[in-house]
């Protein structure tokens, strides 16, 4: 994307576990697994309140603290008339990313280096990542790159370039990140 490999991100047609279909000025916007299935056979939503309760729980009916984890649950849609709703929408699903990938598209996302965030961290904590060797790149691996769906940018991971899908960037360590590094 980055570079003018798109026009817009708005035409890209997915984002982490949706994807969207632009017709004129109309979106429809689903869960990636429903891209086939017939309109008639998903749940309609009609608000956006229903759209932040339906993200806010998974297919067991636990509440997902990381949006942008991999289980957002499939069966809806949600058709909106209009750019500045269709931005509304990939909000309430994802939270910052859309403003992220944009920024980052057009070379002014800002985000924080590893040793900004560990300067930044307490002395404890900077203890236990000093003592703990890799411990760093260790919760990269078993918590951020095995629930997240981000790219761990701010760690130098490059996001997926794919003309049809929209980056999500994780531009700095999330609060679950520091819990797995202190426990």
């Amino acid at each position: 994307m980055k570079g003018s490999v798109m026009r817009k991100i708005e035409d890209a047609g997915r984002m982490g576990q949706i994807c969207w279909k632009r017709m004129g000025e109309v979106w429809e916007v689903r869960h990636i697994q429903d891209q086939g299935v017939a309109v008639g056979q998903l749940k309609s939503l009609g608000t956006l309140d229903q759209l932040e309760e339906l993200v806010r729980w998974d297919g067991q009916g636990q509440y997902r603290p990381l949006r942008s984890e991999g289980n957002l649950i499939a069966g809806w849609y949600y058709q909106v008339n209009s750019a500045g709703e269709f931005r509304e929408v990939i909000e309430v699903i994802y939270p910052g990313l859309w403003g992220n990938a944009k920024a980052w598209e057009e070379g002014r996302l800002k985000h924080q280096t590893w040793e900004e965030a560990l300067a930044q961290a307490t002395e404890r904590v900077r203890k236990k990542v000093m003592e703990g060797g890799d411990l760093p790149q260790r919760v990269i691996h078993e918590n951020c790159k095995s629930r997240c769906l981000k790219a761990v940018f701010w760690a130098g991971e490059p996001p997926a370039l794919e003309v049809t899908s929209v980056p999500m960037l994780c531009t700095g360590p999330c609060g679950m990140f520091w819990s797995r590094v202190e426990g």
